[in-house]
């Protein structure tokens, strides 16, 4: 049987420009979504949980992680006044714990956990 309430987590990478932040990203994927049905946001509903040093962490539900990966693909490339946005999809895991330990790395870990994002 299969829940229509799982969730999935993708973890991205932004590689350059540096200093690219979380509200200029929630505003370039929410652009990306606009143009969306109102049924495939339904799906897709992304929401940012987590976000250090260019690595963000981006809640799903599973029926939508793969269209998900592709906003962030369609994003890859994107000329901003900064430079041009160089950013990948680091992983997906169905757990906010698991997608942290397994695909941010220990240095970024360290300096902030995604708790601290939450609280």
């Amino acid at each position: 049987m299969v829940h229509d309430n799982r969730k999935r987590y993708v973890v991205l990478h932004v590689a350059s420009p540096e200093g690219v932040g979380k509200g200029l990203l929630i505003n370039l994927i929410r652009g990306r979504t606009r143009d969306l049905s109102e049924k495939d946001f339904e799906r897709v509903k992304p929401w940012f949980v987590y976000y250090h040093q260019g690595w963000g962490i981006i809640r799903t539900w599973h029926r939508g992680y793969r269209d998900m990966v592709l906003i962030i693909e369609s994003l890859n490339g994107r000329e901003l006044k900064e430079g041009r946005l160089q950013m990948n999809v680091a992983g997906i895991s169905g757990t906010l714990r698991s997608a942290f330990l397994k695909f941010v790395p220990q240095k970024v870990r360290e300096e902030k956990h995604y708790r601290d994002e939450l609280s």
